[in-house]
């Protein structure tokens, strides 16, 4: 959220570079995924290469700003051909594995830099060179798996509730019927407890939901992070 300005100003500037990796990513995973398991919608609308304006979203771009989370505009697929629970399942997550691994890649770098005493600082511009460098890499790891995390929440439109339909909506189709049609009802609601949730309950629901998948993600990853912090950087074990 928005605490100091300058702060919010310097961090925002960091994300700029991370989010035009992070959401291509993420949508590209998917498009990957969906081309693997038989379906080359993704290939034969133009959607199948690096290309990040087809997949930056406006809204998602703002939550990257606002909360640190973020969507992009998901590559065309055309779920008939994807005929199988298990083909559909790998689909779903071939977007977060994909903003998985690409935040083992930057992590593993900010950890050889912390190794030489390099740390990123996204609170300030005025840091070495190296510095610098330091932190646009954490801010290309913790945007990645922050979308990963975050795209697996069980929230209609999101990864993980798109695993859940794979696995039961034939069980209770009329349920999976009814969630969709208040989809944006459950948005706002959401979008209420996120924004006042930190006031009323004296601790960020969003950061505690975050954290089941970003903790564990994160420690195995960098080795000392305790929990889900908006772009705030944990103190880095050495190799």
């Amino acid at each position: 959220m928005i605490g100091d300005p300058a702060s919010f100003l310097f961090s925002s500037l960091f994300l700029i570079p991370a989010l035009l990796i992070a959401i291509p990513v993420h949508e590209l995973g998917h498009a990957a995924a969906a081309v693997l398991m038989g379906d080359p919608s993704p290939r034969n609308r133009g959607v199948f290469r690096w290309g990040p304006r087809a997949f930056i979203n406006p809204y998602g771009v703002v939550a990257v700003f606002l909360l640190n989370v973020g969507f992009g505009n998901p590559a065309p697929v055309n779920e008939a051909r994807l005929q199988t629970p298990l083909k559909k399942l790998v689909w779903v997550l071939g977007g977060p594995l994909a903003s998985l691994l690409l935040a083992v890649v930057f992590g593993l770098m900010v950890r050889i830099l912390s190794r030489f005493g390099v740390l990123p600082d996204p609170s300030t511009l005025v840091q070495p060179a190296m510095g610098l460098v330091a932190t646009v890499l954490y801010a290309c790891y913790f945007l990645n798996l922050s979308i990963f995390a975050f795209q697996l929440l069980p929230i209609p439109g999101l990864d993980g509730w798109r695993v859940l339909e794979v696995l039961l909506r034939r069980r209770n189709p009329s349920f999976f019927y009814r969630v969709s049609g208040n989809t944006q009802t459950i948005w706002v609601v959401a979008a209420m407890i996120v924004l006042f949730g930190p006031y009323l309950l004296h601790f960020s629901p969003l950061a505690a939901v975050m954290g089941i998948f970003y903790q564990p993600a994160s420690t195995a990853i960098l080795g000392g992070c305790t929990g889900y912090t908006l772009l705030q950087p944990c103190p880095l074990p050495p190799l």
